[in-house]
């Protein structure tokens, strides 16, 4: 389901803009962090749709993409936002909501809003947005212990977005929690998977291709390539759900 980074290379005309302010934040988020490395890259074996996506077309016809999307994330959607925007414009929505915060978490915490709240909100406003990308959970890996927790969590976000709205749900990756967003993801995916009109974004994927040179020092946030690697994965999930 990754587009690997030769791809992208045709795309930076398009994103020049966006990155200049998006590298800057993400300059000023790697002077913050303080994230330790810990553990060397795992994998998760993709499964044979996974596979197949690797054949995505670059976007979808314009004609299956629905007039709006809406995109809840936390930091790494955060830094990565201008240039989100100008992907999602280029498929061809005309109306591109991302709201995106630093720390957010799927149902915990007040500021910033947990990503569940925001997602209720937007479903209930007018008009509800007809597409969903859902890019949250790396704030919740490694804090759970039990696999009925993260459940919850995941059955809690998917009941709050339309049921018949197509969606996409990026990976997480953090290198100091590898275990806990192998869980995740694979909890994630198999969700999606029963609910229909989903897929997942392969962030994971992508950074471990990397072998993490789209990626800070602290082994969660992307650098000036991972912004773009990052956006185009999205854009992938977007083409394989539309087309």
């Amino acid at each position: 389901m990754f587009q690997t980074v030769p791809v992208l290379i045709d795309r930076r005309t398009l994103l020049l803009g966006a990155m200049a302010t998006a590298v800057a934040a993400c300059s000023s988020a790697s002077d913050a962090s303080s994230v330790p490395r810990t553990a060397p890259i795992g994998t998760i074996p993709p499964s044979g749709a996974d596979a197949a996506a690797e054949e995505t077309p670059r976007n979808p016809p314009r004609e299956n993409v629905p007039p709006s999307i809406a995109m809840v994330g936390d930091s790494i959607t955060a830094l990565s936002k201008d240039t989100i925007e100008a992907v999602l414009k280029d498929v061809g929505f005309t109306s591109v909501t991302v709201n995106a915060e630093p720390s957010r978490r799927i149902e915990v915490g007040t500021k910033p809003t947990p990503g569940l709240e925001i997602v209720r909100y937007l479903a209930a406003s007018n008009p509800v947005p007809q597409m969903w990308v859902i890019a949250l959970g790396t704030n919740d890996d490694g804090l759970y212990s039990e696999d009925a927790e993260y459940q919850g969590l995941i059955d809690d976000m998917l009941g709050a977005i339309p049921s018949p709205a197509p969606l996409v749900w990026v990976s997480t990756y953090r290198n100091d929690q590898l275990a806990a967003c192998e869980r995740f993801n694979l909890l994630m995916r198999a969700s999606l998977r029963k609910r229909g009109h989903a897929t997942v974004g392969e962030w994971y994927q992508a950074v471990a291709k990397s072998k993490e040179s789209i990626l800070t020092h602290d082994g969660v946030h992307p650098n000036a390539d991972g912004i773009l690697v990052f956006a185009d994965t999205v854009r992938a999930a977007i083409a394989t759900q539309l087309s």
